[in-house]
């Protein structure tokens, strides 16, 4: 019999890891019949109920594993002092009220022993599991961060590549096509054409060098042209007037020192707005306003030509008002376009000085 529970309080200990709670309890019952069967080695199979304790503190779930362990240990405590009651003469009834006390004292220190590194061992293995997991969110947050931020690089450098081709291509077709009516009857005006053709294909390809300059290494130096500014705005000016649109340029307030974002996007969004004026308007005359407000610069660019239908930005390769509209989302401003009710189109930006993301 001895053998047997022996046995039975040991192996198990095999199943701890699977079921905590419930191989717990199964030893308590083993143990205690175990004590009252009186058997001399019961002594060392009671360390095996420690051991289990503490798997129980360590593995059990949360919701129970409070209760039984507790329960577990109040059952033992009461178990061995009904021991020392029933069975006097097994060991349990000590000489003196005193040596009782420390004896269950004992007793009690042991399971407390048992429950606390059980919870040490939870404990920790929760911190390393909880770290383990804090890490793998940081590493997916670094990582969506570095595919936003490429996302966004992307979307910036599509939106200068945009404003860059799209302006010049425009204005050497419309150069390009004033020069073929005009070669024979007025070679002097077609050469004036070739000449803006001539300039604006070499701005161009300074500006693309300028984007492709980014995206070069570092340790790649290379003299780039300087950043579009409102401060260039009449020479954008004279060479869309060269390209035959009458442009008048009004500038109101006191001009202020800028952000170089606010600076770019300001110039780009005007030199967007009369690029579209030169495609779509037809004959016009432009109106270009410069507002500057304490905290706010506003942009009006308008037309009376024939206007246009707000929606063809949807068509594809018509890209223009969605890159106005992205640059002033940037700064947290506001886009307003539409057609004019006696002809023409306007385009009326808001940027808040302060705000631009350089």
């Amino acid at each position: 019999m001895a053998v047997f529970l022996t046995v039975m309080l040991t192996i198990p200990l095999i199943l701890r890891r699977y079921f905590p709670l419930a191989v717990l309890i199964f030893m308590m019952v083993v143990e205690i019949y175990y004590r009252f069967l009186l058997i001399p080695e019961y002594r060392y199979t009671a360390y095996a109920l420690l051991f289990a304790v503490a798997s129980a503190a360590a593995l059990g779930s949360r919701q129970w594993r409070t209760w039984v362990v507790a329960s577990v240990i109040l059952i033992e405590m009461i178990a061995i002092m009904v021991l020392a009651i029933v069975y006097p003469e097994s060991g349990w009834a000590q000489d003196t009220p005193l040596a009782r006390s420390l004896m269950y004292a004992l007793n009690l220190f042991l399971f407390g022993t048992a429950w606390w590194v059980g919870e040490l061992f939870r404990s920790r293995r929760e911190r390393e599991a909880d770290l383990k997991e804090r890490s793998e969110q940081l590493k997916i947050e670094r990582e969506e961060n570095a595919r936003r931020a490429v996302l966004d690089e992307r979307v910036r450098i599509a939106r200068e590549l945009h404003d860059v081709v799209a302006h010049h291509v425009s204005v050497m077709g419309i150069q390009a096509g004033a020069a073929r009516k005009v070669l024979d009857k007025q070679p002097d005006k077609a050469n004036e054409a070739l000449s803006t053709i001539e300039a604006s294909s070499r701005q161009a390809i300074s500006e693309l060098h300028r984007l492709l300059g980014f995206l070069r290494p570092k340790n790649q130096v290379e003299e780039v042209t300087p950043q579009p500014s409102l401060k260039y705005l009449d020479v954008l000016i004279k060479e869309i007037q060269d390209s035959g649109l009458p442009v008048e340029i009004r500038i109101i307030g006191k001009e202020q020192t800028i952000s170089e974002s606010i600076d770019l996007s300001a110039y780009r969004i005007i030199q967007e707005a009369l690029t579209n004026i030169l495609k779509h308007a037809g004959p016009a005359k432009a109106t270009v306003t410069v507002k500057y407000l304490p905290d706010m610069l506003e942009l009006d660019i308008r037309d009376n030509g024939k206007g246009r239908i707000t929606n063809n930005e949807k068509k594809p390769g018509a890209r223009g008002i969605i890159g106005m509209k992205e640059r002033v989302s940037l700064h947290g401003g506001e886009l307003q376009t539409g057609n004019i009710p006696d002809g023409g189109f306007f385009v009326r930006a808001k940027l808040p000085l302060g705000r631009g993301r350089v």
